[in-house]
């Protein structure tokens, strides 16, 4: 089933990003109120109101401090809305993307004709739960002192530089071209332009991983609205139309030792999400790639097909800034604009939305038509990401 123009992005809203709630005695909020606030946010600007979501879609992604599993129902209680479809996002940093095919899937089989995508997480306003680790973590990590992600992205680093020559100044391009996209966007967190020296001065995390590779923790709320092609015509905004979409989850299935950690399930997503939408790798105009880490972005580069795999060259070469031969990030992506836990893959689905409008500001995409945007959950030992998508989102169809 292709789901081609069968559905469209009518309106977003994403709060400020914080990190309040570090320190005792600070002000904080809740993820209740960053929910709250993001989804005010994408109804003002698709021109509805709360009550035009009683009766339709709303997906709810899980967070690492909201996991039980009625979120979805909370989440409606906490909006103050009746829908009649839930769907529940599971798939971590992938989740975002996930939703936009599942929503658009719904709204094609005439479930529903709008779909409210939304997450919100605190996790400096609200400090941790007790929670079981996954049997991952339980048995290949913690006897061994490789804890969280961190580590077992240095792992992936450490073999991606080993078989492709990979160096500090083709990780610090990508590091330095997301920074700078950051300075242009008022919403970026961190927005002090960073050199090519500071990047490789940067304080060492978990070798060969150092600061600015890394995306920084924040509390935040984002939302999405996705409507029927012949909803989304009566609405405020220019419609975002889903072109292409694809997901893989366990991409890696089967033992362990025959995965390749540097194949990521979107080269399998990306396929799929091409061929539906029917374009060509020429016709796309900006990236927004799921960017829990600097070498996770260039990874993705190579699965989706824009170079080959280990491509030192390309990297080299290639200008990623927002006038160049392929912008990506051209918001400052996570790394720059914080991830409050899951919600954070929301923002590049949001990314390639503003952008697609005409509303990048002083980073737009000239002439932007089509852009791609990932995500990407669970960071397994010894395999590559467990949940995986991809998105192409155009203008027109």
């Amino acid at each position: 089933m292709s789901l081609k123009g069968k559905a469209a992005i009518v309106g977003y809203g994403e709060t400020p990003v914080d990190r309040l709630g570090r320190k005792p005695g600070e002000p904080h909020k809740i993820t209740s109120e960053y929910l709250a606030w993001a989804v005010r946010l994408a109804l003002e600007d698709a021109g509805l109101t709360k009550k035009d979501l009683d009766g339709q879609g709303l997906a709810a992604i899980y967070t690492t401090n909201h996991s039980q599993p009625f979120w979805p129902e909370e989440a409606a209680a906490i909006l103050g809305i009746s829908p009649a479809v839930s769907l529940a996002g599971g798939n971590g940093g992938a989740s975002s993307v996930s939703l936009l095919g599942h929503a658009a899937a719904m709204i094609n089989a005439g479930v529903v004709d709008l779909v409210l995508v939304v997450s919100a997480a605190a996790p400096y306003g609200e400090h941790g739960r007790n929670r079981t680790e996954p049997a991952d973590t339980r048995d290949f990590e913690m006897p061994f002192g490789v804890m969280g992600p961190n580590c077992k992205i240095s792992f992936v680093m450490s073999r991606y530089m080993h078989e492709s020559g990979m160096t500090a100044d083709h990780f610090g391009k990508i590091a330095v071209t997301a920074r700078y996209h950051a300075t242009l966007n008022p919403n970026a967190y961190l927005r002090k332009p960073l050199t090519l020296e500071e990047y490789k001065n940067g304080r060492l995390i978990s070798d060969p991983i150092r600061l600015y590779d890394c995306v920084m923790p924040a509390n935040g709320g984002k939302a999405y609205i996705i409507a029927s092609p012949g909803r989304a015509r009566t609405l405020r905004k220019p419609p975002v139309y889903l072109l292409g979409w694809g997901e893989r989850i366990n991409p890696s299935a089967g033992p362990r030792y025959h995965a390749n950690p540097l194949i990521t399930g979107i080269q399998e997503c990306g396929k799929d999400a091409f061929k539906m939408a029917g374009v060509s790798h020429s016709d796309i105009d900006l990236l927004a790639l799921y960017d829990d880490y600097v070498p996770i972005i260039m990874l993705q580069i190579e699965d989706l097909g824009f170079c080959g795999k280990n491509d030192r060259e390309f990297f080299a070469r290639t200008d990623f800034t927002f006038k160049g031969d392929l912008p990506i990030q051209t918001g400052g992506g996570m790394i720059n604009c914080g991830q409050p836990s899951t919600t954070g893959g929301m923002l590049h689905v949001i990314e390639v939305v503003r952008q697609l409008r005409g509303e990048g500001g002083a980073r737009q995409v000239p002439n932007a038509r089509f852009g791609i945007a990932t995500g990407l959950g669970a960071v397994n030992y010894g395999k590559n990401f467990g949940c995986t998508a991809a998105a192409i989102l155009g203008k027109e169809v």
